[in-house]
């Protein structure tokens, strides 16, 4: 199938295209008939090439909500990193996290990556992904299905079928999940919403990790466990906030689930991750 790419920015912020300088602007893309769209932060400090991180919103969410939950922008600043923020598709509005529901969001994040790209110096080496619940979703969906374009994923309060996941490369991983989540268990939910530490024994695997975690508390309610020896420098990590419901560890969130940890900013936690964890 063959996709067009146009986009648009609304409003300007530095000027009237991405590539004009540093600012938050608004890209509209047409990606396999559906005009798709993206909130895109350039921080005054980015680097040259500069890392991409790509952050998805959960089920029902938007860009605009998981910015401001997430507090990427103000981290991206601090680093010199590149902030995308995608937008779903549908009513509501939603991630295809199962490749049974089609290609057409992996065709888009690819598409955005390269309008960016085309932009801004993005490093090809060090292009992330992360996202909450639905969106972490997908985010571990690029891990499987687009090996080639991420170099690591941090999924939080996620979790999804990885059956036939085959990617063509490691893919370093950090998932984020609290033990009482409602929505999405942690000890999971058949074959639909399989448990957390499964999908992350998966990744240990499929990595060629050493099968020992390393244990660490990093705060009262939050274990680590890391799994390294990994080919391609593509370590595991598994953060798990202990009580901790369905929510962005260190937002402030108070979501209907219940509140997560603040002890932790999972946004920090998975920048560090990154930063150690381009494609080598």
């Amino acid at each position: 199938m063959t996709t067009t790419t146009t986009a648009t920015v609304s409003p300007p912020a530095t000027g009237s295209t991405l590539g004009d300088g540093p600012g938050r602007y608004e890209v509209q893309i047409t990606s396999g008939g559906l005009l798709r769209r993206a909130v895109v932060f350039v921080p005054e400090s980015v680097a040259d090439p500069a890392p991409l991180v790509l952050v998805f919103h959960g089920f029902t969410r938007s860009p605009e909500e998981i910015e401001e939950t997430s507090g990427m922008s103000a981290l991206a600043e601090e680093h010199g990193f590149v902030v995308a923020y995608p937008a779903g598709t549908g009513f509501p509005r939603r991630w295809l996290t199962s490749p049974a529901q089609g290609d057409q969001d992996v065709v888009f994040v690819r598409e955005l990556v390269g309008l960016v790209s085309e932009a801004v110096p993005v490093d090809p080496g060090r292009v992330f992904a992360a996202g909450m619940s639905n969106g972490g979703g997908m985010a571990g969906r690029l891990a499987c299905d687009a090996a080639d374009l991420v170099a690591a994923v941090g999924p939080v309060a996620a979790a999804y079928p990885t059956g036939n996941c085959a990617p063509s490369q490691p893919v370093a991983v950090a998932a984020i999940h609290g033990s009482a989540d409602p929505v999405v268990p942690y000890e999971g939910v058949g074959e639909i919403l399989p448990a957390v530490e499964d999908v992350v024994a998966g990744w240990v695997e499929r990595n060629g990790c050493a099968p020992d975690a390393a244990a660490a508390d990093v705060a009262a309610d939050v274990s680590l466990r890391s799994w390294t020896g990994c080919a391609a420098n593509a370590d595991v990590v598994l953060y798990r906030v202990e009580g901790g419901r369905h929510g962005w560890p260190g937002s402030g969130d108070t979501s209907p689930w219940g509140r997560t940890t603040d002890a932790v900013s999972a946004s920090a936690l998975l920048w560090e991750f990154f930063a150690t964890h381009p494609r080598s």
